[in-house]
């Protein structure tokens, strides 16, 4: 199964990154960027809407630079409540002003759009849990 890792670091600061893994991404974070109540539901998140994208493979074109923004809501109805709309010309996160700084709101936002080209959307099941990574 495709799994988006979301850590929180703590000591100095880091910036946020994404790392890139065989089975997924690691999110790292600095803990002034991303509450310990984040951890959680922003990896579920990641996960599962990772499930419809995959890494172009090697020697592939390029695909097209789509826009991803992370959008802090303050006060949501739920303070866990945390989403994404993935559309195909766009895709957008959001997230509660106390679980995600700005800083790395806009870094993430920055990251993510550069990243796009050299990703894929897959059809559902593409990432299916057979034992191993696709």
């Amino acid at each position: 199964m495709w799994v988006m890792r979301v850590e929180r670091v703590q000591g100095d600061y880091i910036e946020p990154k994404i790392v890139d893994r065989e089975d997924g991404c690691v999110f790292r974070f600095h803990e002034t960027d991303l509450s310990e109540d984040g951890v959680k539901p922003l990896s579920q998140l990641l996960t599962e809407q990772a499930q419809r994208w995959a890494p172009r493979p090697p020697g592939s074109p390029l695909g097209p630079v789509i826009p991803v923004r992370w959008e802090r809501v303050p006060n949501p109805p739920d303070p866990l409540a945390i989403g994404v709309e993935d559309r195909p010309d766009a895709i957008t996160y959001t997230i509660d002003t106390e679980m995600m700084s700005q800083h790395a709101a806009d870094v993430l936002s920055q990251q993510d759009t550069e990243r796009s080209p050299y990703w894929q959307r897959v059809p559902e099941g593409y990432h299916k849990d057979d034992g191993d990574a696709v």
